[in-house]
């Protein structure tokens, strides 16, 4: 029998709170709290463990869920499973969601969500590559390297400096649930990543336009930390300096650099082509 969600009107505190936690990061971080969007991202979050404290769905989407095929309705299996996973569910006038969520085309509920991050020091620790966000300010760009880091074996992503907030609404988009199920460390001071990183036995390698060495010219199969840079600068001159290699990705003379998704996915893989062969 499928969960009936609880009315809620439209000048409740709640959506006042839901905007601002879709639209700013202060006020995520503040709340400790992000927003999942979507049946299959819910999904996905459910299947990491990833506790839901409240699910706001669309009145109109939920009754054409039943028109179309009751209780087997992926939407509403989707949202049986949030309310058995402990999580409130609220129904909203047709629109109210829309006027909500970011997307162009919404898809009729948002959940909310703790924010779920681990410490640097015991990701330094662990086995594996990690993946270094410093000044990634795009989150389609941050979100594709999460997806590429679980896809390479890598066993967590940094965010560092300015980079754009992990649990922003259109990084967890474009990670595709990758952010759900890889430790994420958020930690502003960059220098204070690459010494924990170092303190932990860990090679820094940044990732540079020129002048670096070629990726499968280098060991990437001990532990070893990849910093990628800003989409308009990469790596500050500093902290390149305080790395212990750079490494440069060969392409044709007509193309000055890769774009940081790219590049950051090229090093990864090789890394993981590098461990699977030894």
């Amino acid at each position: 029998m499928a969960v009936e969600p609880t009315p809620l009107s439209a000048n409740n505190q709640r959506l006042s709170t839901l905007r601002r936690l879709t639209g700013r990061r202060k006020a995520r971080l503040e709340a400790g709290q992000f927003v999942i969007e979507g049946p299959v991202a819910l999904t996905e979050a459910l299947a990491a463990g990833v506790a839901i404290d409240e699910l706001y769905v669309d009145a109109r989407t939920w009754a054409e869920a039943f028109t179309r095929a009751a209780d087997d309705d992926p939407f509403i299996v989707t949202v049986d499973l949030a309310a058995a996973a402990g999580a409130t569910i609220w129904s909203l006038s047709d629109g109210v969601l829309d006027s909500i969520s970011d997307t162009v085309t919404p898809q009729g509920l948002l959940a909310v969500a703790p924010r779920r991050t681990t410490t640097l020091e015991s990701l330094a620790a662990a086995d594996g590559p990690v993946l270094v966000l410093v000044d990634v300010a795009d989150p389609g760009n941050a979100g594709t390297l999460v997806r590429a880091a679980e896809a390479a074996g890598a066993i967590g992503v940094v965010f560092a400096g300015s980079s754009t907030d992990a649990f922003g609404p259109k990084t967890v988009r474009a990670a595709a649930g990758s952010l759900l199920r890889l430790p994420i460390v958020e930690e502003p001071d960059t220098a204070v990543v690459i010494e924990q990183l170092h303190a932990a036995g860990r090679r820094v390698l940044a990732t540079v336009v020129r002048d670096g060495a070629a990726p499968d010219a280098v060991d990437l199969t001990g532990p070893i930390a990849i910093l990628v840079g800003s989409e308009a600068h990469g790596l500050d001159p500093a902290v390149i300096a305080s790395a212990d290699l750079g490494v440069t990705i060969p392409v044709a003379s007509t193309v000055e650099s890769l774009n940081v998704a790219v590049a950051g996915a090229v090093v990864l893989f090789e890394a993981s082509r590098q461990r699977r062969s030894a």
